[in-house]
C-alpha cells in the first residue's frame, strides 16, 4: 500500500498488513462458496472460478435484455425491466453469498488467536463487500446504460439519471438483505434457500431468452403492447418509482428531477450508514461458533419405520417405502442432486408466465387460435418430460457408496425401489405442480373445469413418462452411481422418442381438446398404457439386480 492510504489507516486503528492480507483472503473466497459452486458446476480450486461465471452471467443477462428491448419500448419500460432484474439478481447474490462476503462466523476459528483488532477485521470486510457489490453492479448496469443512450425517446440525462436510479435500487436492495440476513442469523432452511437462489441468473437467462423467441415471433406485439399501457399495480413495485424519474429525466428534466435525484443519493447514503454500524457492532460480537449436539432415543416401537408417515401410505410394500424415503430425504439434503433435477421444470414455469404475460395463454378446450393455446398446452406435457429427466438424476448421489445396502438387501420386489421414488416424485414435486397449474389456469380462463381437466392430464402423462423412464432411462437402481458430469439429460434417443409422443399428443389436443370424447380416450389411454410399461420395468429391475448392465 502507499504510504497515504497506510497513514489513513493508521488514523483509524486499522493495521495496514493485516488489513491488505485479509482483504486478499476475501477476494479470493467470494462466490467461491458452496452454493455457487454448485450451480455453475466449478470449484473453489478451478483456475475459472465460479465468481467469473456468475459474473458472465449477470453480464449475459444485462445483455439479452437491453439487446431484445432496444428500439422496441419506450424509456419508462426498458430501465423498469433493466433495474427490476438488477435489483432481483444483485438481491440473489449477496443473499446467497452472505457468510462468505459480510459475515462468516467461521472467520473466528482461524482469525481468533491472532491479534487482530475488531476494526481491522471490520474494515478488511467492508472493503471486500465494497468490491463484491461495485463488481455485480458494474456487470448488472453498465450494458443497460449505455445501450439505453440509443433509444428514441432518451435525452442527454438518461445515463446519469440510470446509473442514479440503479444506484439507489442496489443500495437499498443490498442493505435491506444484509440487514434482515444479520437479525435472522444462520438456519438450515436458509441453506435450502440459498442453493436455490444460486441459481436465479440462470432460470432467468432461461425466461428471457425464451421470452425473446416469443415476443419476435408475436405479430400482435403485447409485450410491447403492455410496456406502453402498464396495469395499475404496476405503480407500487419500487422499480417502477426509478423508472419514471429516469424517463422525466430523459424526456424533459427540470429542477424538481434534479432535486429528485438528490434525494435518492441521500436516501442511499443514509441506507449505507445504517448498515454499516448494525454490521459494525455485529462484528465486535462476534463470538466462535459452538456445537451442540441433542440425542434423541427412538421409541422400539418406531425401530424399522419410516419418520415420514406418508412413505407408509402410498407405498406398497417395503421397497416402495424405503424408495419413497431416500427419494425425500435425499432431494432433502443434497443441494447439488435437487436442483439437478428440478431443472427441467422451469420450462413449464417460463412457458406459463411468458403466456399470461403475453396474452398467449387461452383456453385450448375454447379456443382455436394456435398463437394462443400453444403455450398452455406446452405448459401441460412439459411437466411429464420433465419426470425422465429427473428419475435419470436421481440414479446418481454423492453417497453412492452405500449403495451396497440396496444392493445386499433381501428385496423380493425390485421394481418397488423405483416406484417408490417416482411416488415420491410425484407427490413432492408433479401434484403441487399440476395443482398449480390447474389453478392458475382455472383463474386466466375463468372456467374451473378446464383448469382441472388440464392439471389432472398433466398428472396423469407424467405418471406414464415416470413408469417409461424406470424402463427405458435408468442405468442403474437409484442413488447407486457417482454423479456423471455433462451427463445430466440423460439418454438422448429415449429423450427424442419421448418428445415426439408429446408433440403428437399436444397436436392431438390442439385439434380435438374441445371434445369431451378426447379427455375420455386421453385417460383411457394412460390407465390402459401403465400395465404394460410397469411389466417392463419390473423386467428391467429384475436385469439390473441379478447383476445386468
Amino acid at each position: 500500500m502507499s504510504g497515504r492510504m497506510n497513514n489513513f489507516l493508521l488514523a483509524r486503528g486499522i493495521d495496514p498488513r493485516q488489513f491488505a492480507a485479509l482483504l486478499k483472503a476475501f477476494l479470493t473466497s467470494d462466490l467461491r462458496g458452496l452454493h455457487y459452486a454448485k450451480a455453475t458446476g466449478t470449484q473453489a480450486k478451478h483456475v475459472i472460478s465460479p465468481l467469473f461465471f456468475v459474473v458472465g452471467q449477470c453480464l449475459t443477462l444485462s445483455a439479452i435484455a437491453s439487446l431484445v428491448l432496444f428500439m422496441r419500448v419506450e424509456v419508462f419500460f426498458y430501465s423498469f425491466v433493466n433495474l427490476s432484474l438488477g435489483v432481483v439478481v444483485l438481491a440473489a447474490t449477496v443473499l446467497v453469498e452472505f457468510q462468505e462476503v459480510v459475515m462468516n462466523p467461521h472467520d473466528l476459528e482461524i482469525l481468533g488467536p491472532r491479534p487482530i483488532t475488531p476494526r481491522t477485521y471490520a474494515a478488511a470486510r467492508f472493503a471486500n463487500l465494497l468490491f463484491y457489490v461495485v463488481l455485480m453492479f458494474l456487470a448488472l448496469t453498465i450494458q443497460p446504460a449505455i445501450v439505453g443512450m440509443g433509444l428514441r425517446d432518451a435525452g442527454l440525462w438518461y445515463g446519469p439519471a440510470y446509473l442514479v436510479a440503479a444506484f439507489t435500487g442496489s443500495v437499498a436492495v443490498v442493505c435491506i438483505v444484509i440487514l434482515a440476513l444479520a437479525a435472522i442469523g444462520n438456519s438450515e432452511t436458509l441453506e435450502g434457500w440459498k442453493t436455490l437462489f444460486a441459481w436465479t441468473q440462470i432460470v432467468l437467462i432461461l425466461v428471457a431468452g425464451y421470452g425473446a423467441q416469443m415476443m419476435f415471433r408475436d405479430k400482435l406485439s403485447r409485450l410491447e403492447m403492455w410496456g406502453a399501457f402498464p396495469p395499475d399495480w404496476i405503480q407500487y413495485v419500487p422499480t417502477t418509482w426509478l423508472a419514471r424519474f429516469v424517463e422525466q429525466a430523459s424526456i424533459a428534466p427540470t429542477q424538481v428531477t434534479l432535486l429528485v435525484g438528490g434525494i435518492m443519493l441521500l436516501f442511499s447514503a443514509i441506507c449505507l450508514a445504517i448498515t454499516i454500524t448494525v454490521v459494525a457492532r455485529l462484528y465486535q460480537t462476534m463470538q466462535p461458533l459452538t456445537v451442540s449436539v441433542r440425542y434423541r432415543p427412538m421409541g422400539d416401537a418406531r425401530l424399522g419405520g419410516l419418520a415420514f408417515g406418508m412413505g407408509n401410505r402410498v407405498g406398497n410394500g417395503p421397497e416402495e417405502r424405503a424408495g419413497f424415503w431416500l427419494c425425500g430425504r435425499l432431494l432433502w439434503r443434497d443441494g447439488n442432486l435437487r436442483m439437478r433435477s428440478l431443472l427441467p421444470f422451469s420450462m413449464p414455469l417460463a412457458v406459463t408466465v411468458l403466456g399470461i404475460f403475453t396474452q398467449q395463454f387461452a383456453n385450448p378446450m375454447q379456443v382455436k387460435d394456435p398463437a394462443l393455446t400453444m403455450l398452455p398446452i406446452l405448459a401441460v406435457y412439459l411437466i411429464g418430460l420433465g419426470v425422465p429427466h429427473m428419475i435419470y438424476n436421481l440414479t446418481f448421489n454423492d453417497d453412492h457408496l452405500a449403495a451396497w445396502l440396496l444392493r445386499c438387501a433381501p428385496m423380493s420386489r425390485p421394481v418397488g425401489l423405483g416406484l417408490g421414488v417416482c411416488k415420491a416424485i410425484m407427490f413432492w414435486v408433479i401434484t403441487p405442480t399440476c395443482l398449480a397449474l390447474a389453478g392458475v389456469a382455472a383463474w386466466v380462463w375463468q372456467d374451473p373445469l378446464a383448469g382441472l381437466l388440464h392439471g389432472a392430464l398433466a398428472w396423469a402423462f407424467a405418471w406414464v413418462m415416470a413408469l417409461a423412464a424406470l424402463w427405458l432411462a435408468v442405468p442403474d437402481i437409484p442413488f447407486s452411481c457417482p454423479p456423471d458430469r455433462g451427463g445430466s439429460s440423460g439418454p438422448v434417443l429415449m429423450t427424442v422418442a419421448l418428445s415426439c409422443v408429446a408433440m403428437n399428443l399436444g397436436a392431438l389436443h390442439y385439434l380435438f381438446a374441445g371434445s369431451v370424447w378426447f379427455w375420455l380416450a386421453a385417460f383411457i389411454v394412460v390407465i390402459a398404457v401403465t400395465f404394460p410399461l410397469h411389466r417392463k420395468a419390473e423386467a428391467r429391475f429384475e436385469h439390473l439386480v441379478g447383476g445386468g448392465a
